[in-house]
């Protein structure tokens, strides 16, 4: 997390001079594997953020003394339960830094993996391999988000529905969240609108989960526009249509355009600030504003943070500090939205493959008088990770419902804004049976935790905005609730977890 601290007093927002605030930033564009001279890994990614940081700390040493700087970037801390997981091993400590960034959308390069020796076999499906090993096991599950490539083109040269079918492997078996198009380096651009890319857009929003899709310039942007209200006008593409979630890429390396901003003003539609740097920004976001149609459709909810390492680097510091530069037309709240939350929305959901598990529902609650109870429920937690009884293939924040900073919760000062980092799901895989469960854990009000374990049976159909409502609106917690054991010490809770989990 990114620690900044208020250069001066700011009554709008209920900040005085030297108050701290904490941002989650979650890189929304993101490249692994290897092609030709590119090539990365998750160890690359972290240090990729350390370099960042350090960039980003003498970007900001010029500005200060410029007068440009609305708040001054002091620190990076790790979120502690992330954090803690890498802990586990001293072969994964090695690797706990770069902790600028939080999470990461990662997906492959057009890389040397992407073909098969075998003719029959998808496109990508060696990378999606590869990427769902990174993605969905400890301790990287923690801080990556894998997404999916496919191509359309292969419905010609394999099978029409062959780009289909992968997407649905890696969603439904490998976990995947999300999908990355790449019109021009896979050769569709002028294939947007035909049935082999509606097919595979259809079936990602089928199965309710984004589309990275990479556009150079403002026609490709039509051509996707296109190919979505054509969609519209489709009966046999309604139900898709509304799990669809399309972010446009570098913002079509254009981020005045008119059409770019009338586009992202349908909810199908988002944009990314890859690529982008110096004037682009200040434009994206002016030209964002000035479209604002409140209320709950804020212009800083269009847009997400994306470096795409290692194509570009240093832009991403450039567009960190525009956003904490006097410049910038928004507030704490539309940084935050830009720098992760926006992205958290889009591309989290629980985590839900076909790994076996009809559990029943089960919520421990305990009172953390002495605020200790959540650090050691997570230690016995990541001591059976540890000792290779279960796996973590995922953790996903949940999002509380008040996320607008204002003078009158001033108590978000010392913690992130719009994002709470006690309260989140985490997804176990049991290494003997492939069993799959998930844990909720929540931070109350009133100092109580709950601890809740459910299995992918209970959860299945939960999409990503589930980990962003209100609590109050989701029924399975609703029902978790109705059926709480309280544990009355730190040793009966442990006992409980342990009996829960099947492993006392």
């Amino acid at each position: 997390m990114l620690v900044v601290r208020s250069v001066e007093d700011q009554p709008a927002h209920g900040l005085k001079k030297g108050d701290l605030l904490r941002f989650y930033i979650v890189d929304a564009h993101h490249h692994m594997g290897r092609e030709g001279s590119h090539q990365n890994t998750p160890a690359g990614a972290y240090s990729y953020y350390s370099l960042l940081w350090f960039e980003l700390r003498r970007m900001a040493k010029e500005r200060l003394e410029k007068d440009e700087l609305l708040y001054e970037p002091v620190d990076i801390e790790p979120p502690h339960t992330a954090s803690k997981c890498f802990n586990i091993r001293n072969s994964w400590a090695e690797m706990n830094r770069g902790w600028l960034v939080d999470r990461t959308i990662v997906f492959p390069f057009s890389d040397d993996y992407a073909k098969s020796d075998n003719k029959l076999v998808a496109s990508f499906k060696l990378s999606n391999d590869r990427i769902a090993r990174w993605t969905t096991r400890s301790p990287h599950s923690t801080r990556l988000i894998g997404f999916a490539r496919v191509d359309p083109t292969d419905a010609r040269t394999i099978g029409a529905d062959c780009a289909v079918r992968e997407l649905h492997r890696a969603v439904t078996l490998l976990g995947l969240r999300g999908l990355k198009l790449h019109p021009l380096a896979q050769l569709f651009l002028d294939d947007i609108e035909d049935d082999i890319t509606r097919r595979v857009v259809k079936k990602a929003g089928e199965l309710h989960v984004p589309i990275v899709f990479d556009t150079r310039n403002i026609r490709t942007v039509r051509r996707i526009k296109n190919l979505i209200d054509g969609m519209r006008s489709d009966k046999s593409c309604a139900n898709s249509i509304t799990g669809t979630r399309i972010v446009l890429a570098h913002s079509a390396m254009t981020p005045g355009d008119t059409f770019l901003h009338d586009t992202l003003m349908d909810p199908v539609f988002c944009t990314e600030t890859s690529g982008l740097h110096g004037q682009d920004l200040p434009v994206l976001m002016k030209a964002a504003q000035e479209r604002d149609t409140p209320p709950g459709n804020q212009w800083s909810s269009r847009i997400l943070f994306g470096t795409d390492y290692s194509y570009f680097s240093l832009h991403a510091a450039d567009t960190i500090l525009h956003l904490l530069s006097r410049d910038f037309i928004g507030g704490p709240s539309d940084i935050q939205r830009i720098l992760g939350e926006n992205a958290l929305l889009l591309a989290q959901k629980v985590f839900v493959t076909r790994g076996p598990s009809r559990r029943r529902p089960r919520q421990v609650a305990f009172r953390d008088d002495r605020n200790q109870g959540l650090d050691g429920f997570e230690n016995l937690l990541f001591s059976l990770v540890r000792d290779e009884h279960w796996d973590v293939s995922s953790l996903d924040l949940i999002i509380p419902s008040q996320r607008v900073l204002t003078s009158s919760n001033v108590s978000l000062m010392t913690k992130t804004i719009g994002v709470d980092t006690d309260s989140y799901v985490l997804t176990l895989r049991s290494r003997s049976e492939g069993e799959e469960v998930h844990v909720w854990v929540r931070r109350r009000s009133d100092r109580l935790l709950t601890f809740a374990v459910t299995s992918g049976y209970n959860t299945r159909g939960i999409g990503g905005s589930e980990l962003g409502l209100p609590e109050s609106e989701s029924l399975l917690l609703k029902a978790l609730d109705e059926h709480t054991i309280y544990a009355d010490s730190s040793d009966a809770l442990s006992q409980e977890v342990l009996e829960t989990l099947g492993t006392q």
